[in-house]
């Protein structure tokens, strides 16, 4: 029922190529600020954002809905605490995770490449028997991606999340597509 790896490893790979090549020219823009740039690092803290998420799990054979916040550590916006939460849609099963990650941004506030990784949760039917019960596993995920967007407007992100189970016959791979909204307005200056 779980789809072959190998085709499931180069869509995930074109998907993430697409996505990037669309979202890069957006990030360039938006870097061009120059010295105004600059200025926001000295800025008040960067506010926390929201958002949501859509994509295809590979491992499963099924698509992803999730929500998430970006939480900044730094005031620089280079470390960010992510949690999110996802279900994946499988032919007649939803399975549900649970993820808590922490990231850093190479562009900071500005956005760019993030890599991290933290605690995963996911709960499903892991048996093979129809009748199996839900189960609720814990493990550990990675996560890769970009990130646009300024601090004080509209952001998304394209990224790619395994999320690793111990007794587990596939881990689950995702590619997804976020927009962020901020929790709280632009600020004058900043």
């Amino acid at each position: 029922m779980r789809g072959s790896p190998r085709s499931g490893l180069r869509a995930t790979i074109l998907s993430l190529a697409v996505a990037l090549a669309v979202s890069a020219p957006a990030s360039a823009l938006h870097a061009q600020g120059g010295a105004a740039g600059n200025q926001q690092e000295a800025g008040p803290w960067p506010p926390a954002s929201a958002g949501l998420r859509f994509g295809y799990d590979q491992s499963a054979n099924g698509e992803v809905l999730g929500a998430q916040l970006r939480i900044p550590v730094l005031r620089n916006g280079h470390l960010e605490v992510v949690p999110g939460a996802d279900v994946t849609f499988v032919t007649r099963l939803r399975e549900y995770g649970f993820t808590a990650d922490l990231v850093y941004v190479s562009g900071g506030r500005q956005g760019g490449f993030y890599g991290g990784g933290g605690i995963a949760l996911r709960n499903s039917v892991y048996g093979t028997d129809p009748e199996s019960a839900r189960e609720t596993k814990t493990g550990f995920g990675a996560v890769i991606g970009l990130k646009t967007g300024g601090p004080a407007g509209l952001g998304t992100q394209v990224e790619f999340r395994w999320v690793f189970l111990p007794g587990v016959e596939f881990d689950p791979r995702a590619v997804t597509v976020g927009v962020n909204i901020p929790l709280w307005g632009r600020r004058n200056g900043s």
